[in-house]
């Protein structure tokens, strides 16, 4: 597949490798696609077909093979577009002018070698992506499962409801555009690129108008005359017609009545419209506060608590020996070790670091609730291994971060409802339900379980929380849930009548996609 006219050569096939058969209605589609100048590059190339009004995504190889990659129902709206040739995905001229290209291209090149996107390769590719589309005008290819086929490689019939990645992912690239921006010099953006929400292409907003060019001078003013004007037998002379000036439409006497009118009408509309958010605000907030009220009341700092992971590390003479016997001498104690190389490993020579180590997800947690305190102006104060006492847990309002790693998140919990146990699973006592964690052969997994407590002393003043889940993903979901206010808000809804003051346990579920928490449901709530 070289150009327009290029003979298309597929292998013919059963059907179920999704190769197309010379001949068929696919391949004849492709080959007009090719005799209209439409993109042939290797990449997917969708293809309608009327008779089952069915949008079908092929994948072009470099080879010149097309696999059918999977298929789309489209609306009736979809289908006029394609039958008229205006669907965006077949667009073969860009939108954006040859000098703006250029600087979008430039753009993104800075942005691509920028400290918020240089770490990370899948948002370098998703963002590459959403721009080259966008130029190219091609928008049929940014939707959310193309997208994830083409950049995620998800298979074409995914579950894009249960496996959020690509809404996940451009959350992410939305976010470091926005700290390389506040990152960046503040000299004037030749362009500036943006994802705006809710959208999967890409904005480009120059600094300066992009100068169009003008219109060509007419001939005549030269002398000149067309073909057809020469040609053209001359048409006879009229008398000049007088034509009279319309009369002035008579003016209607309460006329200046309208503008006031629209006005008003625009003054009401925006003052609902301020109502209404002001009302969802103050119902969410109403919520947040009520669940925080007795921690905020409390003239005390917050104790924010976390466990530690324990850490096995090599012993200095371990080290010494390896370095010896392979001529490490600079390598300080943090160099990676090729274990088939080691030799034997006895138990002494390792050394457990049980109060040194945090998680990440236990980190984020800790992040997201101090500050959610700071910005409320409520004083906290940050505690790990052995540094708290019951006395501490007792006098002041207590949250506690973790859970199997964190010895006072298992005693306060345990007398409770809902409870860790078996160093995988949440149990209800009541009735024995329980919610595990798969892991896979390679230690990853694909959901977590947390735990949300908020347990109040007798006279209703101090309280201990729980952000703990069974795995770093979970803590990190009990963690947003907490200082969120629309979470709390949602939660409030469907809580039972007087929770504001009794003890509340709420156990969520959380879609774990590329390392991090996506969707978080709550699967059961219990107070008393």
């Amino acid at each position: 597949m070289d150009g327009p006219g290029a003979v298309i050569s597929y292998v013919p096939c059963c059907g179920v490798c999704g190769l197309v058969p010379v001949g068929s209605r696919a391949a004849q589609t492709i080959y007009l696609m090719l005799a209209e100048k439409r993109p042939t590059r290797p990449g997917t190339v969708p293809y309608l077909d009327l008779g089952s009004e069915t949008v079908y995504y092929w994948r072009i190889s470099a080879g010149g093979t097309a696999r059918r990659m999977g298929s789309l129902k489209r609306s009736e709206d979809d289908r006029i577009h394609l039958l008229h040739g205006a669907d965006p995905g077949f667009s073969t001229e860009s939108p954006v002018g040859e000098r703006r290209i250029l600087q979008v291209r430039q753009a993104l090149d800075e942005i691509l070698r920028s400290t918020p996107f240089r770490a990370s390769a899948q948002c370098q590719r998703l963002l590459t992506y959403l721009v080259d589309h966008s130029l190219a005008g091609q928008y049929e290819l940014l939707r959310e499962r193309v997208i994830g086929v083409e950049v995620f490689g998800r298979e074409p019939d995914y579950d894009a409801a249960n496996d959020p990645v690509v809404r996940a992912r451009v959350a992410e690239v939305r976010k470091r555009l926005a700290q390389y921006y506040l990152s960046a010099p503040s000299s004037p953006w030749p362009v500036r690129i943006e994802i705006p929400s809710g959208h999967y292409r890409a904005r480009f907003d120059h600094a300066e108008p992009e100068l169009l060019p003008s219109a060509p001078e007419s001939r005549e003013a030269e002398g000149e005359i067309s073909e057809i004007e020469s040609i053209a037998p001359a048409a006879p002379v009229s008398p000049p017609v007088v034509v009279a000036p319309p009369a002035a439409p008579a003016s209607h006497p309460m006329g200046w009545l309208r503008p006031l009118f629209m006005l008003g009408c625009l003054v009401l509309v925006a003052l609902a419209a301020t109502l209404i958010f002001r009302s969802v605000s103050a119902r969410r907030s109403d919520a947040f506060n009520q669940f925080w009220a007795p921690t905020m009341k409390n003239s005390m700092p917050v104790i924010l608590y976390t466990g530690t992971n324990v850490i096995y590390r090599f012993t200095p003479e371990f080290l010494d020996r390896y370095r010896r016997a392979h001529h490490l001498p600079n390598d300080g104690p943090e160099f990676a070790l090729n274990l088939n190389a080691a030799g034997p490993i006895e138990p002494q020579d390792l050394l457990a670091s049980t109060n040194a180590y945090l998680t990440v997800g236990d980190v984020t947690a800790v992040t997201a609730i101090t500050s959610m305190l700071a910005k409320r102006g409520k004083p906290y104060q940050l505690r790990y291994a052995g540094d708290i006492s019951p006395g501490d847990v007792h006098s002041a309002p207590t949250v506690l971060i973790g859970a199997f790693n964190n010895p006072w998140t298992l005693s306060v919990t345990d007398p409770l409802r809902f409870v860790f146990a078996g160093g995988d699973m949440i149990r209800d006592k009541q009735t024995n339900r329980t919610w595990i964690v798969r892991v896979k052969p390679d230690r990853s997994t694909t959901d977590d379980y947390a735990i949300v407590s908020r347990l109040l002393s007798p006279d209703g003043r101090d309280t201990i929380m729980t952000a703990a889940g069974i795995g770093q993903y979970g803590t990190q979901a009990a963690s947003e849930f907490l200082s969120n206010p629309a979470k709390i808000a949602d939660f409030a809804r469907t809580a039972p009548a007087g929770w504001a003051k009794k003890n509340l346990q709420i156990v969520m579920h959380i879609r774990v996609v590329d390392d991090a928490p996506g969707s978080v449901d709550i699967v059961s709530a219990y107070s008393w």
